[in-house]
């Protein structure tokens, strides 16, 4: 890309606050909430006590006491209920907003749109990407509108995985390709860090594994084929990449990162 466009994409937006909301995330998320700063963003996977995933979600730290987590539109109210399963006593309250995620991508996008509350991370990080989250009334307008559908290219060949799409609820952690940003090794405990430990200590994979391929010939939906064999399906496609749910035993693809 040449110029910078924009678009508000298909995203919903969880407000959490309260005098506890640090220590609560910190303590419900697989990433490391407690070292994110005002103004900062990491993403995080969400798991089950059992250790499978319940979702992938973006944190943005927008004051002391308030965070936005935002997810793929369809999953803010399971979100929610998860969270909610282990609050107990602490100061933390929840709801679904009416805030938006405006993503802006282009060349010195990151540069263009400047700092301030609300910016976030989109992918693996660039200077080319750059969301951000808020009241729409407050948002940055700078650039071209575009289609949300133009970013989702950007997404895949970003090699990044769209929730519902390319991770599953459900899935084993290991599936998702994004353990080296969205798990902490280091943070203390939380639901479902067993699985994560133990299969990292011991090197395992999961069975059906996210990777990318060239996008040349395939669509979504697509069979991967290896010696005449399927051994995946096609979940995204960018202009360039393909993302696809491979068996762990075929060697077709490369890991997102």
């Amino acid at each position: 890309m040449t110029s910078i466009v924009r678009a508000d994409i298909a995203r919903e937006v969880i407000i959490v606050q309260g005098d506890d909301a640090l220590t609560f995330l910190h303590s419900q998320l697989a990433n490391d909430v407690a070292s994110l700063s005002v103004g900062a963003s990491i993403h995080s996977l969400l798991l089950e006590p059992t250790g499978h995933v319940a979702a992938l979600v973006r944190v943005v730290r927008h004051e002391d006491t308030v965070f936005t987590l935002d997810v793929d539109a369809g999953f803010a109210d399971a979100v929610i209920v998860r969270l909610q399963r282990f609050i107990l006593r602490a100061k933390v309250t929840m709801h679904i907003s009416d805030w938006v995620v405006r993503a802006f991508r282009g060349t010195d996008a990151v540069r263009e749109v400047g700092g301030g509350l609300g910016r976030a991370v989109p992918y693996w990080g660039s200077t080319e990407e750059i969301d951000v989250v808020g009241d729409v009334l407050t948002l940055p307008t700078i650039g071209e509108a575009t289609e949300p559908e133009r970013v989702d290219y950007v997404r895949a060949d970003a090699r990044w995985p769209k929730l519902g799409v390319d991770i599953l609820v459900g899935d084993i952690p290991g599936t998702t390709g994004v353990l080296s940003v969205a798990v902490s090794f280091t943070k203390g405990c939380y639901p479902g860090q067993e699985l994560v430990e133990r299969m990292d200590s011991r090197g395992t994979s999961a069975p059906v594994v996210l990777r990318a391929l060239s996008r040349e010939g395939l669509g979504v939906g697509a069979r991967v084929m290896e010696n005449d064999q399927s051994v995946g399906t096609v979940t995204s496609i960018g202009a360039r990449t393909a993302l696809a749910r491979i068996a762990r035993t075929s060697t077709v693809g490369e890991p997102l990162v």
